[in-house]
């Protein structure tokens, strides 16, 4: 059937929304950014049996934490969840977004702190050590709750950190130190 030259074709007006997993990193953060309810769709995605897709997901968080820590403030407790994860990928990609998330708002910082410390004592070194700069970070902006932290839960605060809470002119206590 031939139609006239004005008549459009209808057509569904709905968009067809493409998984995230299908998706580059940049265009997960892109379509997050523009849409927030799909950040819960990216965070799923950490609890996927595909070790790569949960590698994905973590360094896509990385990358949203990067331009816009804000949004990952209300999910801070499913990324520490994250930190317990099999790929040592996804346990520093986590870390990493979890100290800039810790940086940009220190007064969320204890509530994901423990699981931070606890990458201290993991067995992969770039783990260790994303882990430690991310308690630098955090230290830098509220050095008395990484302080508390450490004295609360006995364990021995690393060169680094201790170094950054001294800037801030706190006095550790000998235990504290390294």
């Amino acid at each position: 059937m031939i139609r006239p030259r004005g008549q459009r074709i209808p057509r569904s007006r709905k968009k067809r929304t493409v998984p995230l997993s299908n998706l580059r990193t940049s265009e997960v953060v892109r379509a997050v950014v523009a849409h927030p309810r799909r950040l819960s769709e990216l965070i799923n995605l950490l609890e996927d049996r595909d070790r790569t897709v949960r590698g994905r997901a973590a360094a896509t968080l990385a990358r949203l934490s990067e331009s816009h820590p804000g949004r990952l403030v209300r999910v801070v407790m499913r990324l520490k969840e994250g930190l317990t994860d099999d790929s040592a990928y996804v346990r520093w990609s986590l870390s990493y977004a979890l100290g800039r998330v810790g940086t940009i708002f220190p007064n969320q910082a204890s509530r994901f702190l423990d699981g931070l410390g606890s990458l201290l004592e993991d067995e992969n070194k770039v783990v260790r050590a994303l882990a430690c700069r991310a308690l630098v970070r955090i230290a830098a902006r509220k050095p008395l709750i990484v302080r508390d932290y450490f004295e609360s839960s006995k364990r021995e605060m690393p060169v680094t950190v201790a170094r950054s809470v001294r800037k801030s002119g706190l006095v550790l206590s000998k235990s504290g130190k390294r």
